[in-house]
C-alpha cells in the first residue's frame, strides 16, 4: 500500500515538473496558454491515473472483509460491555445493600446476581452473609424486596463470620 502511494505521488511530482519545465522554456503567447491547458490536462491524468487501474474486485472484497472483521469486533465488544455492566451491578448493588443493613445496624456481605433480559442486567438474587438475628433478618428482607423487587424466596441468608 505505501509503495502505491509512493509510486503515486512520484508520478505526480515527475508530472509537474515536466509541465513547469516546458512552461518555462515556453515563449509568451497564444502557444503559453495551449501548454497551460495541456500541463493541466497532464497533471489531472497523473492524479486519477491509480483510479484508472484501480481493481474493483480486490477493493470490493476488502470491503467485504473489513465489514465482517467490524461485525465480529461490534459484536465482541457489545458481549463485553454487557458482562462489565453485569459485574457493576451486581458490585454497587452488594454495596448498596451492605449499606442498608449497616443502617438497620446489621454487619454482613452481601452478594447478588443479576441477569439481563432488557437493556440493563437486573438483580434477580442475593446472598447474605453474617450472624443475623430473626428480626433483623426479617427487616433486612423487606428492605430488599423495597428497594430491589426482590422476593424472599430468592434471598439466601448464610451464617458466617461478620462482615
Amino acid at each position: 500500500m505505501l509503495e502505491l502511494i509512493r509510486q503515486w505521488l512520484l508520478g505526480i511530482t515527475a508530472a509537474a515538473m515536466l509541465v513547469a519545465l516546458a512552461e518555462a522554456l515556453c515563449p509568451d503567447g497564444n502557444i503559453r496558454g495551449i501548454l497551460r491547458l495541456t500541463g493541466g490536462l497532464v497533471m489531472l491524468a497523473a492524479v486519477l491515473n491509480p483510479l484508472l487501474k484501480l481493481d474493483t474486485e480486490a477493493l470490493g472484497r476488502a470491503l467485504t472483509e473489513y465489514r465482517l472483521d467490524l461485525s465480529a469486533y461490534s459484536t465482541e465488544l457489545e458481549e463485553e460491555n454487557e458482562t462489565l455492566m453485569k459485574d457493576i451491578i451486581e458490585e454497587q448493588s452488594a454495596a448498596y445493600i451492605q449499606d442498608k443493613a449497616a443502617g438497620l445496624g446489621i454487619t454482613c456481605l452481601a452478594a447478588v446476581e443479576a441477569e439481563g433480559g432488557g437493556d440493563w442486567p437486573v438483580p434477580t438474587a442475593v446472598t447474605i452473609t453474617g450472624a443475623l438475628t430473626a428480626e433483623q433478618r426479617e427487616a433486612l428482607t423487606r428492605a430488599i424486596e423495597a428497594d430491589f423487587a426482590i422476593p424472599a424466596e430468592r434471598q439466601t441468608y448464610e451464617s458466617g463470620g461478620e462482615g
